[in-house]
Order: C-alpha cells, then structure tokens, then sequence
C-alpha cells in the first residue's frame, strides 16, 4: 500500500529516537521560562520556541546504507545522476535505507529522489519522489516510488539512484 500522507519532519527506529524527543523535550521546559510555546522535538527545521532542530541544515542531503541513520553514508550539496561513486561510503547506488535533507531554506531547498533499472549509466529518467526541506527518515521501507515513470510503485528502500535539488516540490512531498 502506498503511503500518500505526509509524514513528520524527522522520523527514525527504535528507542533511541523516542528518547532524544523526550530529553529535548524536558531540556526545553527548563531552559524556555514559562512555556508560552510548547516545544516540538520532531520538528527538523527549527521553529521559534522549539527545541533545536535533530537534523540541523548544512546545504547536504543524507543517504545511510541502514535504517535508523546507521551504517555507511554519503552527503552531497549538489545533484547528482549516478549514486555509484560518491562521499565518504563509496556506493550508495540502491543501497539506502534512510535519508535527511539537510538543505538550506531558500531556493533549490527541496529535493527529487529518482528510481532506475541500474541498466544505464544512472539518470533522472525513473519514478521520483519529492523530499521536503528539512524531511527526514530512518526507514524508508514504508514507502513507494509514485507512479511517475519507470519504477512507480516499487519501495523506495534500496532503490534510489539518483536526485537533484529543485526549488519547491511539484510531486507530492513525502
């Protein structure tokens, strides 16, 4: 089944997750005198008020070879047609199982994943799908490429290739 809603900002596995949102959360009721506002620990890109942000922007998107953020990973500030060679992991041509976009606000903020058959030298030509600015996830098992190209409909753990910066989503955000 295909996932269409949209998901919290920051989103991971396990324990750990939970607890770092419940820690912020009691750090920020002893440093914010009064709580006017309550705090959002889930909320990645930081609001006024709000505990500081999981994942803070540094213009990178984030792609780790294991759930929860773990395992070998690469980061880029620009696009990039081909994830099989890349920095610091190497590889990680389908092989991701979580991602952050850790883009700056502004233009060119958003980014497209894309989908491809691996028969080719890599591309922009597959099934994509939209990461918001400041969207993260550690399990991207539970979602599909939409049905926008070649691999629509196929999950999108171990299958992203490619992605670009584009200034705001025109597919629907994950």
């Amino acid at each position: 089944m295909r996932k269409t809603a949209r998901i919290p900002a920051v989103r991971g596995t396990g324990p750990r997750v939970a607890l770092a949102a419940v820690a912020l959360a009691g750090l920020t009721a002893f440093v914010v005198p009064g709580a006017a506002q309550a705090a959002d620990a889930a909320d990645s890109r930081g609001t006024a008020g709000a505990a500081a942000p999981l994942f803070p922007a540094d213009g990178n998107l984030y792609a780790y070879q294991y759930v929860g953020f773990a395992g070998g990973h690469c980061a880029w500030a620009g696009d990039d047609a081909d994830w099989s060679s890349c920095a610091p992991h190497g590889n990680m041509r389908n092989l991701a199982n979580s991602l952050a976009n850790r883009g700056f606000p502004g233009a060119y903020e958003d980014v497209l994943v894309y989908w491809d058959d691996a028969n080719d030298a890599g591309g922009w030509d597959g099934a994509r799908a939209c990461l918001q600015n400041g969207w993260a996830d550690g399990h991207l098992y539970q979602y599909e490429f939409p049905a926008n190209g070649a691999g629509g409909g196929e999950k999108m753990h171990n299958n992203i290739s490619a992605h670009r910066w584009v200034h705001s989503c025109t597919e629907d955000p994950m």
